[in-house]
């Protein structure tokens, strides 16, 4: 591992507000080198649900004592907009200039929002070009959040005397968290699936290259995970969380992990469902780019047995994904809790993209 001296640009915290765990990473760059200056992160208590204002007062506190703890330098951030807050959508539209794209996207999206449309910030990305209906279109990636949302995000990063500079949304900060590795021209027709085992939901981007062309939330996860083996052996999900905690990374062929997963098998095959409706939308849409990896990332990455049958069953080469491939430990970074560098760590992809992206986060 390599060990530097800080002395390149020092890039925004990356605040990744996620439904169990806060994460903050920051990185440093120099002539196209990234090291590591800071991490650290803290568990989000469950008896917080959705309650947005107990959310962030929490999540106020919490990044006070990390950016205290772990030697972060600065106050620029990017934030993260949690999956579970986020509506995602595809839509095609007939071809044209970049700045009509915006209004004929609104045209498309009523009556689809799961809230008012004059209560949300909607933006979106351009996939790419397609064919179809005798005339050239284009497949775009709405994604809106309730305004509200973003305000009370933008509250506690100030209470927290952080200056946001950036608001992005998990895909694409999981797409920017790699893109580094794809620098040849050669790589932007390489078709990565990435799937974001988290908490609240799972997510599933496709990339070409540094392009995010497909994202989708899915609501089966590891809460998901947690009611199922609860309901078999007849205890609570908090309690089914903590048995699926102490055998995360353990041998997948290990008896009692075998029968942790057949308590999981019909939720497996739900999420299976799932992806597989998500790839057969894919693969209708870019039928000349066949999908060459699939990278496990989030923190049920950790279930290598969950990991192995879902690759399996989607038929694709796979890998846990190491959002820290190619990044350098800065001298004087401090201690990085919870970021253990002799093994990948999953779970922090959308930190990592969101301090490497913060420059373009919108």
């Amino acid at each position: 591992m390599a060990v530097r001296i800080v002395k390149g640009k020092i890039l925004p915290i990356g605040v990744d507000l996620g439904t169990n765990s806060l994460k903050l990473a920051q990185l440093s760059e120099t002539d196209g080198t990234y090291d590591l200056v800071a991490a650290g992160a803290v568990d989000v208590p469950p008896e917080l649900g959705d309650n947005l204002k107990a959310r962030m007062d929490f999540c106020e506190k919490a990044i006070r004592g990390v950016v205290r703890a772990n030697g972060f330098r600065g106050r620029q951030c990017t934030l993260s907009v949690p999956a579970s807050a986020s509506f995602v959508h595809h839509v095609k539209i007939p071809k044209r200039p970049p700045e009509q794209v915006h209004e004929a996207v609104l045209g498309e999206l009523n009556g689809k929002l799961p809230f008012p449309a004059a209560e949300a910030e909607i933006r979106h990305v351009i996939a790419g070009d397609i064919a179809g209906e005798g005339q050239p279109r284009q497949e775009v990636i709405v994604v809106a959040v309730r305004r509200a949302t973003i305000q009370a995000q933008l509250a506690m990063a100030r209470r927290a005397k952080l200056d946001v500079t950036g608001i992005n949304v998990d895909s694409c900060a999981i797409v920017d968290c790699f893109a580094r590795v794809f620098r040849r021209a050669s790589d932007q027709n390489r078709a990565i699936l990435f799937v974001d085992l988290g908490y609240a939901s799972t997510q599933v981007v496709l990339s070409h290259g540094r392009r995010v062309v497909f994202a989708r939330n899915v609501n089966i996860a590891g809460r998901t995970f947690d009611e199922a083996v609860a309901e078999t052996l007849g205890t609570t999900p908090q309690e089914a969380h903590g048995i699926r905690r102490q055998l995360d990374g353990e041998d997948p062929d290990d008896p009692r992990v075998m029968e942790l997963h057949s308590c999981m098998s019909r939720a497996v095959d739900q999420l299976v469902d799932e992806l597989t409706q998500c790839l057969r939308y894919y693969e209708a849409v870019f039928r000349a780019h066949a999908i060459e990896r699939l990278i496990f990332l989030g923190g049920q990455a950790m279930n290598k047995r969950l990991c192995q049958t879902i690759a399996q069953r989607l038929n694709l080469p796979a890998q846990i994904g190491d959002p820290l491939v190619q990044i350098g430990t800065a001298q004087g970074a401090g201690q990085s809790n919870g970021l253990d560098r002799r093994e990948p760590q999953p779970r922090w992809a959308v930190a990592i993209g969101l301090s490497l992206g913060g420059p373009q986060a919108a």
